[in-house]
């Protein structure tokens, strides 16, 4: 008879997950040896598995959490900001009064709603031009360009295109890890779409 190879071994006990409560003779003599903890039985790895694998689903849930109530926070915030676009004719207003209502946020640190200039045209080249925005860390003279000494990441978004561009929006925090690339940005891509809108009507 040839030798069961290592596969065909792992099929079998999955097949008969029972097989070794019924041989416990068997599970006796599978004391494992592990270099780093020494003589472990099968039941202890296998509890230590599930406690690991418990505590990434812990991780999880956490992480789905606390991204759950940064939504809803950002939600409120921007469904006072879409009023705010209709509420006045005016650049430097609507500029000024979603800051009060942005900065609110006590992650959030600086606002700027900016008119476009060729100031910003190194910028938009250098971050924007792909996706239309940036978010994670900034550099010392995008720092000077859009925000306070203290801001140490950023969301910035190009309002427009980068052939006509109309103005920046730009959101800063002082916490290095506040805004980075894989953050969501589903509701406040709906609200620079009405943003536009907005400015194009007020050119």
């Amino acid at each position: 008879m040839s030798e069961l190879n290592e596969e065909q071994i792992t099929s079998y006990l999955l097949a008969n997950p029972d097989f070794l409560v019924k041989h416990p003779n068997v599970l006796a003599q599978l004391d494992l040896q592990q270099q780093a903890q020494g003589a472990t039985s099968l039941v202890h790895i296998q509890q230590r598995q599930l406690r690991e694998h418990n505590t990434r689903l812990k991780n999880q849930i956490d992480t789905m959490s606390q991204h759950a109530v940064q939504n809803e926070l950002v939600y409120r915030l921007l469904s006072q900001c879409h009023h705010q676009l209709w509420s006045h004719d005016d650049f430097d207003t609507i500029a000024k009064n979603l800051h009060t209502i942005i900065c609110s946020n006590n992650d959030i640190n600086d606002f700027k709603l900016i008119k476009y200039t060729p100031d910003y045209d190194e910028l938009i080249e250098h971050r924007l031009t792909n996706s239309g925005h940036y978010l994670g860390r900034i550099t010392a003279q995008e720092r000077a360009l859009l925000f306070s000494d203290d801001t140490q990441s950023a969301a910035i978004y190009l309002i427009g295109d980068e052939k006509q561009p109309i103005a920046i929006l730009a959101f800063g925090s002082n916490n290095v890890n506040h805004f980075e690339p894989a953050q969501d940005n589903l509701f406040v891509l709906d609200f620079i779409s009405a943003l536009q809108l907005r400015l194009q009507k007020l050119a």
